[in-house]
């Protein structure tokens, strides 16, 4: 072999390691990006991964350091693939193309029923079947147009919670071609298993946070109620102020957003339709932060209330027990107002006007 093929054959032989050491270390390090556990201090706990389209973290105390990441990494596995829209092959899909599903999960009957009594106590608000409704309309800050007004008529034939029957061995359709999509309230209902599944291994205190929705038990490492981050309006012109929250047991989750509206006769609206009427809201309210006993009530009430508007939400403030809320709205030429539960003033790091 003369000596040129030689040197090109070693040449190629480095090349080729070179480029095994570089994809190794590449996959090791995509490895120790992975949302890994994090023990700040013997005694607490911190990890967070990502589900449902969004990051979530789990933080709590317990003495023996426990990580319990990947059984709720399973138990988040085994959600998806029973009510998420966005898995392919889940249950919820199954029955969408069908109108029958025969032996569904415990997961699938607890969130229907779960969605069910959300849908009673919003007076039909919060509807799990309105997906194909929204898509009829289009909003933008310059205001929402509709797409086609006898397609509209159409679509509302097929929406209706009520129109699907749930027993323990059977879900069905009294009429063909609803769909369902648990979207908005699948977060809420994810925490709470994982906080019954925290409580199962005889953790007290911890908090359990996925997107938005945030449960909260017990105290933190320093004795303290857990906090949370939210915005409040700091003063008549709309500006968006950053505070914290305090969470006595309780779960807290955030709807809609003060800047993100469009505009008529003097009213800002937000980009909400509602599932009973099929038309856009006409009511004032912008943002609703919702502080309820578990986060599947407090995610699916901050929709509701979402649509049911400013006014409805604090005749249920005052008529519901366990609902504590923080509204931004406007009314007609008027400034940004903010309504805050009497019970929260206690946990807020800001002042109530």
């Amino acid at each position: 072999m003369n000596p040129n093929a030689r040197k090109n054959i070693i040449y190629s032989l480095v090349l080729f390691a070179l480029v095994l050491i570089v994809y190794a270390w590449r996959t090791r390090e995509g490895a120790s990006t992975d949302k890994s556990p994090e023990i700040n201090y013997p005694g607490k706990v911190s990890f967070f991964g990502n589900t449902l389209d969004t990051e979530y973290r789990v933080t709590y105390l317990d003495q023996n350091n426990r990580i319990f990441k990947t059984s709720i990494d399973s138990l988040l596995t085994a959600l998806n693939l029973s009510v998420a829209v966005s898995e392919p092959t889940s249950e919820i899909n199954k029955f969408n193309l069908r109108d029958t599903l025969v032996a569904p999960s415990k997961t699938l009957i607890g969130m229907l029923n779960e969605s069910n009594r959300i849908y009673d106590l919003s007076g039909g608000a919060i509807d799990p079947t309105q997906r194909p409704l929204e898509d009829r309309w289009a909003f933008s800050p310059s205001g929402v147009s509709l797409q086609d007004s006898t397609e509209l008529r159409n679509t509302l034939s097929l929406v209706g919670l009520k129109k699907i029957i749930v027993t323990d061995s059977l879900i069905t359709k009294s009429a063909s071609g609803i769909s369902l999509d648990l979207s908005r309230s699948i977060r809420g209902y994810a925490a709470d298993m994982i906080g019954t599944f925290l409580e199962g291994k005889g953790i007290r205190n911890f908090l359990v946070q996925i997107g938005s929705e945030n449960l909260a038990k017990g105290f933190n490492e320093k004795g303290e109620l857990w906090k949370i981050g939210i915005f409040y309006v700091s003063d008549a012109t709309g500006t968006k102020t950053p505070g914290v929250i305090a969470l006595q047991d309780k779960a807290i989750s955030t709807s809609g957003n003060f800047e993100q509206f469009y505009t008529r006769d003097s009213l800002r609206l937000s980009f909400r339709v509602d599932p009973r009427t099929g038309a856009p809201v006409n009511h004032g309210l912008l943002g609703v932060t919702i502080i309820g006993p578990d986060a599947k009530t407090a995610d699916g009430m901050a929709d509701a209330i979402m649509v049911l508007g400013w006014q409805e939400a604090i005749r249920l403030d005052t008529t519901v027990s366990g609902l504590d809320m923080l509204l931004t709205y406007n009314e007609k030429g008027g400034k940004i107002k903010q309504y805050v539960s009497p019970g929260l003033s206690g946990f807020l790091s800001f002042p109530v006007r």
